[in-house]
């Protein structure tokens, strides 16, 4: 994950150049796109653009290679850039949050606090607090306790609905000394199903990121643009190579 996310390298550095990095590429995979884009569609086009011909010279081949295989995989990499994006630069987290919310600001993760007022008390027992949400989540798959470590913290609960879901689960918050729910703030606070729109594509952002959401197969399909994205700047470089090594020739010529 430190790889993914900032090359091993400390600090703010490794976070911004990854970023960066992805803008960079989102840029060359639109740019590439209004390429691979023709000016009039006919059976011609089509198969340059959607067919690879394996038995091509290397040149053609490495062109296929990128234009063939790019095309097919723009869509879904530009989708795992923009994911990835939202954790990159707090600036594109919020305009994304602000589109798809219909111009709503993106609330900060913030927990709520228990009740000093009720500290002679003592704490309740978890066992209450369990049976309570078990009986109102019946079907759940996990049930997740963060325990307060100071005096005014709340006991967090994640209630994962789905097993291997992250997005389909409830962050709920309660006061360590008498039970009562409390309302935390932003996206990822309160029960999925009550969450808007907005807040629930912002929680669907991991798995929409790794494909999980749409199982096995969003995972498959993820892995294959994943790759493909990895071959385009080899291939690309070789195709500007080759243009340049064959403007050279055509000068020395000349």
């Amino acid at each position: 994950m430190k790889g993914h996310r900032t090359l091993w390298i400390p600090g703010k550095a490794g976070k911004l150049m990854i970023g960066y990095s992805v803008v960079i590429f989102v840029i060359t995979l639109i740019t590439g796109l209004v390429l691979w884009y023709p000016r009039k569609w006919n059976k011609k086009t089509a198969l340059r653009n959607f067919t690879l011909k394996i038995k091509a010279p290397f040149a053609r081949l490495n062109y296929d290679l990128h234009n063939v295989l790019g095309g097919y995989a723009a869509i879904v990499l530009f989708v795992l850039s923009a994911t990835g994006l939202v954790w990159s630069f707090n600036w594109f987290s919020k305009a994304t949050y602000y589109i798809t919310s219909g111009g709503k600001e993106l609330k900060p993760y913030v927990l709520p606090q228990s009740g000093t007022l009720h500290i002679e008390a003592g704490k309740v027992s978890l066992n209450v607090l369990f049976k309570k949400l078990k009986e109102e989540s019946p079907n759940a798959a996990t049930f997740y306790f963060a325990l307060p470590q100071k005096k005014e913290e709340v006991i967090r609960v994640s209630v994962v609905h789905e097993r291997g879901s992250y997005y389909k689960t409830d962050n709920l918050f309660f006061d360590q000394y008498t039970l009562a729910p409390l309302q935390g703030s932003g996206a990822y606070a309160g029960k999925y199903t009550e969450a808007s729109p907005a807040d629930k594509l912002r929680r669907m952002n991991l798995e929409i990121h790794d494909g999980r959401i749409l199982g096995i197969f969003g995972e498959i399909i993820v892995f294959v643009c994943a790759l493909i994205g990895a071959s385009l700047p080899v291939t690309g470089f070789i195709i500007w190579f080759k243009k340049k090594q064959n403007h050279s020739l055509h000068l020395r010529k000349s």
